[in-house]
């Protein structure tokens, strides 16, 4: 786990009483306590991207994946807090080369704005409308997962392409957007 934040941090405490086995980084160096507190491994962020490890989880600054660190990556997944964790849209296609499982951030972490969208809803806010549609966001992943297993692309083109047919559902009632006039 890179990021020690609010969400790096309350992910490293749930996934440690959960029995995983840790390897923590972050750049400010006051974060190692939280290492000691877990039985963690603490590593520098460049060397906790090269561990062996089964997951890597990007929980601070984006742009961590590029054309530097992909090829140094001994994970068999991604998935993380940390907002545009690619550093462009190519990185997609290199890590699906190289078979590692990447779930999109925009995806992974769209709890805060799906909160933020239940706050406006016109019946008022509702915790228990919140953490259903939270909770949802695992079928939402799973649905990106096999649309880019069943076309053989990257699991951001297919998060691409479910958000594209979820817009055309909200705006044009599921009939698709209407063709352009000449």
């Amino acid at each position: 786990m890179i990021g020690l934040g609010n969400v790096g941090g309350a992910l490293a405490r749930e996934l440690a009483a959960g029995g995983a086995s840790l390897v923590l980084a972050d750049l400010a160096p006051g974060k190692r306590a939280l290492a000691g507190e877990l039985g963690a491994t603490w590593a520098e962020p460049g060397a906790a991207l090269r561990a062996d490890v089964d997951l890597v989880a990007p929980c601070a600054l984006g742009g961590l994946l590029d054309h530097t660190s992909v090829p140094l990556l001994c994970c068999r997944a991604i998935a993380g807090a940390a907002n545009n964790q690619l550093a462009s849209d190519a990185i997609a296609a290199e890590l699906h080369a190289r078979g590692i499982l990447w779930t999109p951030d925009f995806v992974a972490n769209a709890g805060g704005i799906i909160n933020i969208a239940v706050e406006l809803e016109p019946e008022g806010y509702s915790a228990e409308r919140a953490r259903a549609r939270v909770v949802a966001i695992g079928t939402t992943i799973g649905t990106v997962l096999d649309m880019a297993a069943s076309t053989g692309t990257t699991p951001l083109a297919a998060a691409q392409e479910l958000a594209q047919q979820r817009l055309e559902e909200s705006l044009f009632g599921g009939e698709g957007a209407p063709e352009p006039r000449h």
